[in-house]
């Protein structure tokens, strides 16, 4: 688990789910735009660079069970339903989405982030 990561994420997960569902934050590597999700209202719409289904990657990931893919473009993005929306575990879960998924280091990347008002 990568603490300081998951302090960056946490604080953004607090206010889109306060905000829901008009808030959108969009989680960012810090030098690397390829490397992002977005999530709003039990949806997170996040970078996907691989060509296989997403489905098995996302299986091996810890923290929240039941997320759903809804679509997805391979090297591309995918879309996920979530059926869980608590800050704890949703921001272990990115974190394990960003290293397992997006390849940034453990414990060595930063974020940005940023909010959007939908309506």
């Amino acid at each position: 688990m990568n603490a300081d990561q998951i302090a960056e994420i946490r604080p953004a997960l607090r206010e889109v789910i306060e905000g829901a569902p008009d808030c959108c934050v969009t989680i960012e590597v810090e030098a690397d735009p390829e490397k992002w999700l977005q999530v709003v209202d039990h949806t997170i719409n996040a970078a996907y660079p691989h060509a296989d289904d997403p489905g098995s990657r996302l299986k091996r990931l810890p923290g929240i069970s039941g997320i759903r893919v809804t679509g997805w473009e391979a090297r591309k993005f995918v879309t996920l339903d979530l059926p869980e929306w608590e800050i704890g575990s949703l921001a272990e879960w990115i974190d394990a989405y960003l290293v397992s998924v997006l390849s940034c280091e453990v414990g060595d990347y930063h974020v940005d982030i940023t909010y959007e008002l939908l309506n």
